[in-house]
């Protein structure tokens, strides 16, 4: 009997022993994932400020830069009338409606709420200025306005804007930043030096402007931000002469982001260390064929070239030109150039009759440097092969 009873007392020792490490090992887990979230939670907390770069600064002025990461850095700063979605629909921004009157004629209200950094009232006068000065400038945007003929500005919140020719889907176009018309009142917009600091309407502001670098801060008059929660209590824009030195500054922890379509970029950067996110554009390339070229009016012709082209070997070889471009060059809109009857193709020997077409047609990019439109870079051609040949470059 007695061994039965010290039997027993070991059973339920050896059941306490489970127990009680079963809920250490709960307790420890728990309160592991406790000190892990206290950890994430204080580095989110200590998240207020962030370092960015730009190579081969020009100008802060989104308007007269030529700058990609210029353009996309304004955005925290200067705002358009809409936005275009990820999925390609306009939404308000600036502006809350917009209405065609005719085929020719818009009608534009704006938000009356819309203060600028500096604590002036945005009105319709801002988006007239903004359009007139698009239209005198050589601007990445003067496309957008190249066909208004007249801006009215029917009162503070409403503006009407009058077209050469009826644009399917114009309001597409409205997307170009907004500058003030008071704070360049009196001045040469393409030379003043407010253009080293100039103000927007975006949820930062510039708050302070060196040689090396520009300081952005939270936009405190930002119409939008009740319903934004703007974290980031300072931005740092370090400006560096050329690509290699903002690549350097990112490996050594100088630059906490960047952004950049070069796809051997970790031959500059290495694998390790950072985290990488590829994020699809909207941006592309394409050949537009001038149908008002006898030849490439007809669609044997035209079928011919696109049956013969190795698409991924061109978005390849676009590619490598791209980086051997300086970044003042700018791709034009090549549908644009055909319209305007300025051949992207130039056909070498070609006659009517196919069967006697050369083995190739040669094709040259077009590019905008400076004030010179239409520039040819002779070793940019492309060279596409029409009997079964692919292309070469």
């Amino acid at each position: 009997m007695k061994i039965n009873w010290i039997k027993y007392l070991f059973i339920i020792f050896a059941i306490g022993i489970m127990v009680f490490a079963v809920i250490k090992i709960k307790g420890d887990e728990e309160n592991k994932k406790q000190i892990q979230t206290s950890k994430k939670e204080t580095v989110e907390e200590k998240i207020t400020k962030l370092s960015l770069g730009i190579a081969e600064f020009d100008t802060i002025n989104p308007i007269l830069s030529n700058n990609k990461n210029v353009q996309d850095i304004a955005k925290l700063i200067y705002e358009p009338l809409v936005n275009v979605t990820e999925d390609y629909n306009i939404e308000p921004c600036l502006a809350t409606q917009w209405a065609k009157q005719n085929n020719t004629t818009y009608i534009i209200k704006l938000r009356n709420n819309v203060k600028w950094s500096d604590g002036n009232n945005f009105t319709a006068t801002d988006v007239r200025y903004t359009i007139d000065r698009l239209k005198d400038t050589t601007s990445i945007y003067s496309y957008n306005v190249q066909y208004v003929v007249e801006v009215e500005v029917v009162d503070n919140d409403t503006v009407k804007i009058i077209l050469d020719r009826e644009i399917p889907f114009f309001e597409y176009n409205l997307t170009f930043p907004i500058m003030s018309s008071k704070y360049y009142e009196n001045e040469d917009f393409k030379t003043t030096g407010k253009n080293n600091k100039p103000i927007g309407t975006g949820m930062y502001m510039i708050k302070d402007v060196q040689q090396s670098n520009i300081q952005l801060e939270p936009n405190l008059n930002w119409w939008n931000a009740e319903n934004k929660n703007l974290t980031l209590d300072k931005i740092t824009i370090n400006l560096y002469e050329n690509i290699g030195e903002l690549y350097n500054s990112f490996k050594i922890g100088n630059i906490d982001l960047i952004s950049t379509n070069n796809e051997n970029l970790q031959d500059h950067i290495g694998t390790i260390g950072y985290n990488k996110r590829e994020i699809k554009g909207r941006e592309h390339t394409f050949i537009a064929l001038n149908t008002k070229n006898y030849l490439l009016s007809k669609s044997e012709i035209r079928k011919a070239i696109s049956y013969s082209i190795d698409k991924s070997n061109v978005i390849s070889c676009i590619n490598k030109i791209r980086e051997k471009l300086p970044s003042k060059f700018t791709f034009l809109d090549l549908q644009n150039i055909a319209e305007d009857n300025q051949f992207v193709i130039n056909m070498n020997n070609f006659t009517d009759d196919t069967s006697d077409a050369p083995t190739y047609i040669r094709i040259f990019l077009i590019y905008k440097f400076g004030d010179s439109i239409g520039k040819r870079i002779q070793f940019n051609e492309l060279d596409f092969e029409i009997h079964g040949k692919t292309l070469s470059c």
